[in-house]
């Protein structure tokens, strides 16, 4: 069986998949298998994974009717054999060492069952220019907690695709079907883990596409996001109550981050329904106006609040 296995689920991404697969196909660890699950994709993205495949043995393909990115990851794991698992998502890559650096990370601390390196927000395939001076964190149950939830001001840290896990951590697990499933993931794993490595050289390159930025309009989908933080605050009150003020701040933000790309990105103002949306967002932004203000974020978030405000 592979040491790694590498969940990639792939739907409409045939401009950047080569790209992707190719990063896993130079990783200086190279005892892997990369499972790529076709996600009902339209486009040629079927076709490119079985050539991948032809190419290296270590290439797995699953295909299947379209599910959205989190049942393309539980179609992953159900196969996935390896002793560590990471995701990639495939209009992404990662640098050369990734794999094993982050393998040996949970070598070198077995008490930890995840392992975690720095995102690059990249908009091509320019190496990272130059690597930090390593400096490496183990962060306790109690301290990932207080990571997620960002009780000392730390910037969103939801993803799951920056991560090495081990195996017997997944065991039973299944992403939430929804928008935003990294939310409620890395909540479950930070649950499940006793610690977790973190170190700061930056080695994935997460894909900013400018071309979609800028038609990212507010679409009724986005809703889901106050959803998944309705189950995680009901979580957190039932199981760690202690964190259920943080988790309702939580919430809070959540409203305030629908309402700023409702007011930045623009959305269908033909629709009565998001009109209300937008209203009601606006109303309850205000009634937590001072406890988001007093909340620590950046200097800029906190302008943006006061705009999108008034």
């Amino acid at each position: 069986m592979p040491e790694i296995s590498v969940i990639v689920p792939v739907y409409r991404v045939e401009e950047y998949l080569d790209r992707c697969l190719e990063s896993l196909t130079v990783q200086t660890f190279e005892d892997f298998e990369a499972i790529l699950v076709d996600d009902g994709s339209p486009d040629n993205c079927p076709r490119l994974c079985e050539e991948w495949a032809a190419k290296d043995r270590r290439f797995r393909v699953v295909h299947k009717e379209n599910g959205g990115l989190s049942s393309a990851r539980n179609a992953g794991l159900e196969i996935a054999g390896g002793r560590y698992v990471a995701f990639l998502d495939s209009d992404d890559w990662m640098e050369p060492d990734m794999l094993a650096y982050l393998r040996n990370l949970l070598i070198g601390h077995p008490e930890a069952q995840i392992a975690q390196c720095e995102a690059v927000m990249s908009r091509d395939e320019s190496p990272v220019a130059e690597q930090p001076s390593e400096r490496l964190r183990v962060l306790t149950r109690k301290e990932m907690l207080d990571y997620f939830f960002r009780i000392h001001g730390e910037a969103s840290n939801d993803s799951v695709w920056n991560k090495l896990y081990r195996r017997e951590l997944l065991t039973g697990f299944r992403f939430v079907e929804t928008l935003n499933e990294d939310v409620e993931a890395s909540y479950e794993f930070y649950t499940r883990a006793d610690r977790m490595v973190m170190s700061n050289r930056r080695l994935y390159h997460y894909f900013v596409n400018p071309a979609g930025i800028t038609r990212s309009r507010f679409r009724r989908q986005d809703l889901e996001y106050l959803a998944v933080w309705d189950r995680v605050q009901a979580r957190t009150e039932k199981e760690l109550p202690e964190y259920a003020p943080y988790a309702r701040m939580g919430r809070k933000r959540a409203n305030f981050t629908l309402l700023a790309k409702m007011t930045l990105k623009g959305f269908d103002r033909s629709d009565g329904e998001l009109r209300a949306v937008k209203k009601e967002l606006k109303r309850q932004v205000r009634r937590d106006f001072r406890d988001l203000m007093g909340w620590k974020m950046p200097l800029s978030r906190k302008i943006l609040l006061v705009l999108v405000c008034i």
